[in-house]
């Protein structure tokens, strides 16, 4: 069996932005659901892996904007993982039309042990045997390597989590950092940049009722994120590429 899962999609209204493309937080979006689908044929889905006494964590990702593709758009979604490391796994995603690349995503993963509090091996997940792993790699740069110190940075907006933000964890959902960093913009400010990238790290997780700072410096190249928790911890670092 090869391990790779795609299917078509409409780009919905739902999924849009005020410039009428699919909107940043919303292709993260999209690309964690097709990893969830594919992860069920794979047989280490979300009620596999809870029978097991774990669940995928999400350490990083990477997702590349060639051209964002617009409402109502039919686009075509496919996912991959790679064959996976002792503790860590990378997944990747296209999102293409008619043959071109629109978007490309990476995910490094693992899989967290709910009793023991700690990152299994991998050799654990469950993966079904037999599974034919694809060379083919999207991002294949190294992650970033991101500063905790925002000294330098200003504080640009506040977030309670809220319980729209919570998933099935109990923490923050991962989208939901996305869409906060996107929201610290106006509309008019994002009018004016071309994104190019995001990529987020994440650190610890945050929980319902907790007040998180926004922290962004600008770059070279756009702009670096820290999520502050209430004890000055970093949550998560992200940074933004921008063509303005």
């Amino acid at each position: 069996m090869e391990a790779v899962y795609g299917r078509a999609q409409i780009i919905a209204p739902s999924m849009c932005d005020a410039s009428g493309h699919i909107g940043l937080s919303a292709a993260f979006a999209l690309f964690q659901d097709v990893a969830s689908e594919h992860a069920e044929e794979l047989g280490v889905g979300f009620r596999d892996m809870a029978r097991r006494g774990a669940f995928w964590l999400t350490v990083r990702t990477r997702v590349h904007f060639y051209r964002r593709p617009a409402m109502m758009q039919a686009v075509d979604v496919r996912t991959w993982p790679a064959a996976p490391g002792s503790t860590r796994c990378d997944r990747f995603y296209r999102m293409s039309a008619q043959g071109q690349t629109l978007v490309e995503g990476r995910t490094e993963w693992c899989v967290y042990d709910l009793a023991a509090k700690a990152v299994r091996p991998m050799a654990e997940a469950g993966f079904r045997e037999g599974l034919v792993y694809l060379d083919e790699r999207a991002l294949p740069a190294p992650y970033a390597r991101f500063r905790h110190d925002f000294a330098d940075g200003d504080r640009v907006a506040g977030h309670v989590v809220r319980p729209g933000d919570v998933d099935v964890g109990q923490h923050m959902n991962n989208v939901a950092y996305l869409r906060m960093l996107s929201d610290s913009f106006s509309v008019e400010e994002m009018a004016r940049m071309n994104v190019r990238e995001m990529e987020i790290l994440f650190c610890m997780p945050c929980f319902e009722g907790e007040a998180l700072d926004v922290m962004r410096r600008r770059t070279d190249c756009g702009y670096e994120f820290g999520v502050r928790r209430p004890d000055g911890r970093y949550a998560a670092l992200a940074l933004m590429r921008t063509e303005e």
